[in-house]
């Protein structure tokens, strides 16, 4: 699994096209490469194809935490065996929480959290 912004995997790959860049994570041998695209949400991409996992709308109160929070969600649904785009909705959704409050450490959502703000899109959205 590979996380990265746009510089980032420019610094890896020679690319900050999200989509080249993905693709040759890919060519390398990583089998879930995320590529965060800021306010166009985030890229992912494995074997079976790309697509994007749209931002959660928040107003930034403080980004501090933010991307450790994306990161421990999306470890999380790893780990919990979830596939690749449900792991970038909550990783989304915990890095919009957390930006949206003041304080870093006391601002990391709960699952609670997590479950009503990726409900509410998907049931916004249609999304099952």
């Amino acid at each position: 699994v590979v996380v990265g912004n746009r510089a980032e995997v420019e610094v890896a790959v020679g690319t900050a096209d999200p989509e080249q860049a993905a693709r040759l994570l890919l060519e390398h041998g990583v089998q879930i490469a995320l590529v965060k695209k800021g306010a166009e949400g985030v890229l992912v991409a494995t074997a079976d194809g790309m697509t994007t996992v749209a931002p959660r709308p928040v107003a930034v109160v403080c980004g501090l935490g933010a991307g450790d929070a994306f990161g421990g969600a999306l470890i999380h649904g790893l780990l919990s065996g979830w596939e690749p785009v449900r792991c970038a909705e909550y990783a989304n959704a915990a890095g919009a929480i957390v930006a949206s409050r003041l304080a870093c450490a006391d601002a990391m959502p709960t699952i609670g959290e997590l479950e009503a703000m990726v409900s509410a899109r998907c049931a916004r959205d249609g999304v099952r």
